[in-house]
């Protein structure tokens, strides 16, 4: 078993402000984000830092991971829709002038990533959106794994969103692309 402090820096080098995990919670209570999604977060940070401890084949910044999660809905104090990832970013970056690591984490968690043209489909700023760093794709993958703070499998949650707006192509692209971020996090966790 791996064990850190809130302060490991190990992994990825960062550049700007990150906060503790204290800090961080207490930011979202500030902003009145809902209980659910705080308690939402909470999981998806417990799991991201269990994919992280097991990595290997990577080095991996625990601190930003920890609080990359904890910060990725942010965006839902504004909207629930696929922006609130471009606002969580936006909040993170110019609001609260944190690090622009965290900014991507909370841009790159929706579904497995969203290329420039769909971001353009549903009226975001036309960018690629896809996790790039290992830890960004950590938390983009650990919170594939909750609806709220139930665990459910990738087949689960995906059955959910299919229940909800259709076994579209949109949709269908995302879980290929999330099933594919789970291989390669897992060959980093057993190489």
């Amino acid at each position: 078993m791996h064990y850190f402090e809130d302060d490991d820096l190990s992994g990825t080098a960062v550049i700007g402000y990150i906060p503790s995990k204290t800090e961080a919670i207490k930011i979202l209570q500030e902003m009145n984000l809902s209980k659910n999604i705080v308690n939402h977060v909470l999981a998806v940070s417990r799991k991201a830092i269990k994919f992280a401890t097991k990595i290997s084949a990577a080095p991996v910044n625990f601190k930003l991971v920890r609080i990359g999660a904890i910060l990725h809905d942010i965006g839902r104090v504004r909207s629930h829709d696929y922006d609130h990832a471009v606002i969580g970013g936006q909040i993170i970056r110019e609001e609260l002038k944190f690090s622009e690591q965290l900014a991507r984490i909370a841009e790159t968690h929706i579904l497995g990533g969203i290329s420039k043209e769909e971001a353009k489909e549903f009226g975001l700023p036309p960018k690629d959106y896809f996790p790039e760093s290992v830890e960004e794709k950590i938390v983009c993958l650990a919170d594939k794994y909750f609806i709220g703070v139930q665990q459910v499998s990738i087949e689960q949650r995906f059955k959910n969103w299919f229940a909800r707006y259709g076994e579209n192509e949109f949709l269908l692209r995302s879980k290929k692309r999330v099933e594919d971020l789970e291989i390669f996090i897992y060959k980093l966790m057993f190489p």
